[in-house]
Order: structure tokens, then sequence, then C-alpha cells
């Protein structure tokens, strides 16, 4: 990523720019399927009871290709693949060492690879960009569209009773609406990539035409609700008020003392909003799941859906089995899977740091602040531009990360959101009408 970190400071000489080459149009081409192909081994799970690994081969597939195209394109700094491998993977490989549990370094390794893949996707879009603008503007926009008719779609069709259930019944809640997903598996990884269609949608929409915009933001808001995820639909409104707020900066930049005043009015309200939130939960019109969580679970367990409890007990357990040492390092899914009942957490940082230690906690932070440090540079370039909803997008992710899992470890996410990341320069150059909608 060093070397899109200067992207903000380039400029297109097009008259260099070249055709996109063969490796291309099958790069994108598999990528404007792959939620189809999500979507199909979830419908074979839901009806003959078993999955076959068609979306692990084919992202694996895509994620070669990409992989092979830096290769041919010759980047030096292709380097930090088989360095990040094993910094990341040195403390579960002794845990291997030490219990013999292959199958949890198996999972170890392909949580790195998932890690790596949204920046290797970046990577490709970055230098497909350089090489051939056009046609990334034209790939971007038919990827991201592509992949949100088909998430609306499967919520769709999910209404009507088939598919997936957003959460299991439980004792408690046994005949109440639980969302739903259609026939994709992952509740989690699918809010998340609601997040970055939508945000893209409305970065996309909002400088061209309000309307679309409208359209885009009730579909959205849909799907949100659909899925009844308090990151699918609190995340869609928030950047739906952020990104229209960032672009319009022309306007606003002028105003920055009334800003800093609405913002701190806005910072007591949610104070108050959350003093008397258990008055609001009876009063409301709400799912009566977030009313039973708040009542067991309080506003910690709210907010975090009851995660917080496996962070406490795993960083128990790693400290009462582990040396310090290993700890650093990382002790791995590889060794906290035999004693713990639940080694996933399901909060980004914590699980890095518990199996991968330190190098996992900084790949965390390098990620996320080199992603808006770049969006940011470029949006103060091209306040009007993609990069208003990149940094939005990011900005949000990085929350929601903060308090759930499977957002750096998504095997849903990485294409589409590597994709924008990447196109950071592309929004720095004129918007022709080759990609409009």
């Amino acid at each position: 990523m060093s070397q899109m970190s200067a992207s903000p400071t380039l400029s297109l000489n097009l008259a260099t720019a070249q055709r996109a080459g063969l490796l291309d149009h099958a790069i994108i081409f598999m990528a404007k399927w792959y939620l189809l192909i999500d979507a199909l081994n979830g419908f074979m799970l839901s009806q003959l009871g078993q999955g076959m690994p068609l979306s692990i081969a084919y992202k694996s597939t895509l994620l070669l290709l990409m992989l092979v195209s830096l290769l041919q394109q010759r980047q030096a700094n292709l380097w930090f693949i088989p360095l990040s491998v094993l910094l990341l993977l040195l403390g579960p490989f002794y845990s291997l060492v030490q219990t013999g549990a292959t199958a949890g370094f198996n999972y170890d390794v392909s949580m790195v690879l998932k890690l790596l893949s949204p920046v290797l996707a970046a990577m490709y879009f970055y230098h497909l960009s350089l090489r051939a603008p056009q046609y990334a503007w034209q790939a971007l926009h038919q990827v991201l569209h592509l992949a949100f008719i088909i998430v609306f779609a499967n919520l769709l069709i999910g209404q009507f009773g088939y598919g997936f259930t957003a959460y299991q019944p439980n004792d408690y809640l046994p005949d109440q609406n639980l969302g739903t997903k259609g026939f994709f598996k992952a509740t989690n990884e699918l809010s998340a990539l609601l997040l970055v269609l939508s945000g893209y949608l409305f970065a996309h929409y909002w400088p061209r035409h309000k309307l679309k915009f409208v359209v885009a933001l009730i579909c959205c808001v849909f799907c949100g609700k659909a899925l009844l995820t308090k990151t699918g639909l609190a995340g869609v409104l928030l950047l739906a008020m952020m990104i229209p707020f960032l672009q319009s900066r022309v306007y606003w930049q002028g105003f920055s003392r009334m800003i800093k005043i609405v913002l701190a009015v806005c910072v007591v309200a949610g104070i108050v909003l959350l003093w008397q939130l258990p008055l609001l939960l009876d009063v409301l019109p709400l799912s009566e799941k977030l009313r039973f969580t708040y009542q067991q679970q309080g506003l910690i367990g709210l907010v975090l859906s009851s995660r917080d409890l496996f962070v406490i007990e795993n960083w128990r357990l790693s400290e009462l089995y582990f040396s310090d040492w290993h700890q650093l390092l990382g002790v791995g899914y590889t060794a906290m899977d035999l004693y713990s009942g639940k080694p996933l957490t399901e909060i980004d940082p914590a699980d890095l740091t518990l199996w991968f230690g330190l190098p996992g906690l900084l790949w965390f932070g390098w990620f996320f602040l080199g992603n808006l440090r770049m969006a940011w540079l470029s949006w103060r370039i091209q306040p009007m531009g993609l990069a208003a909803g990149i940094l939005a997008i990011n900005a949000v992710l990085l929350l929601v990360a903060s308090m759930a899992g499977h957002v750096l470890t998504s095997g849903m996410l990485w294409i589409p959101w590597g994709m924008l990341n990447g196109a950071l320069f592309l929004s720095l150059q004129p918007q022709e009408s080759h990609h409009e909608a």
C-alpha cells in the first residue's frame, strides 16, 4: 500500500494509458459474479443440506489471478506478502508445534489470506486504474451495481420465506421476526457488505442525480430492515448523512464554528438518549430482540451483542495457559480452540490480537489508518468525488470492526471494498459519462 499512498499527488497521462488485457477482463468478469456464486452455494446448502466449496474455489482463483496480474506488472512492493504471512503466523505456528492441532492452524492460514485479500484487490485495481482508467471506471461501476442487485434480490426473496433467517430462534424469542439474509450464509459479513455497496451508491448518485439517490436510499434501508441488524440499518442511515455532508464541503466549510456547535448538541442529545434508553425501548416500535437483549445484558451487551463476554473469557484463558511472549506473537485459533468454547469472539481487533498477537493488532491499525489517510487526502483535493464515499465507508467499517467481527476477515467483503480503496486515484480524475448509470 505504500506505493498507493502517493496516489493523491499523481496526475494521469491519458496519452500513455493502455487498454485492459485479457487477464483484466477475466478478473473483472469473475468479480461481477462472485456474489451469485455465494448465493448459489447457500441455495445448495438450504436445499440439499450441505454446501460445496464453490465459493472458496471461485474467490481463490480470483485472488490468484489478481496476484498474477501484479507479478506481470513487476510490482516491487509485493515483498510485503510473504513477510506479512511470516509475521502473522509466527505465534500460531508455535502453537501448532506444541499441540499438533492442524485443523486450527489451517483456520489461521485462511484468516491470514483473508487479511491480505482486500489489500491485494486494492493494489490490483489501483494499477488497473493507471493502465486503463476508462475501463477501470466502467468495471467499478458495473461490479458494485451488480453486487447490490444480487444482494437486494436475495433479501427480497427472503421476505417471501425463502433462504435463511438472519438469526436463529431461541427459547425466549421463538416466533419473532428475526430477519432474513436470502441464500447468503453470513449475517455479519452481509451487513458489512451492504455498507460498502450503499456507500458507493450514495457517493455516486448524490452529486449527479438526487432522485436516484433517494431510490438507492430506500432500497438500502429496505435491505438493512430485512437483515434486522444494527450494523445494516444504522450504518446505512449514517452513510446517507455523512456522504452528502462530505461532498458538500464547498458549501459548509465557511460555517465550521456553527457545525462544531451542532455536533456538540448532537453529542449531548446522544448522551440523553442513552440515559433514557430503557424508556425509549418500551415506547418506540422497536424489535423485541433489542428489548430482550437490553434487559438481559445491559447497554454494552446490546451494543456488542454479548461479544464482550467472549473477549473477557478468551483473554482470561490466554493469560492462564500461555506465556507472555507467546501471547505477544499470538496463540492462534490453533491453540484457543483447545481451551475456549468459542475461540472466535467476533470483534476484529480482539480476535486479531488473540490469534496473531502484536502483528495482528498492528495490521488492523495499519490497514484502517492507511486507508483513512489516503481517503482523507483525496477528499481534500476532490470533495465532490468518490473519495468522500470511500472515506465515510472506511470510517464506518472501522467503527463496526471495533464492535463486531467478520470485517477484515470477511470472505464477502474484500472484492468491492478492495476495488473501492484502489479507486482513490480514479476519484481525482474527471468522471465522464461513460460510467454514469
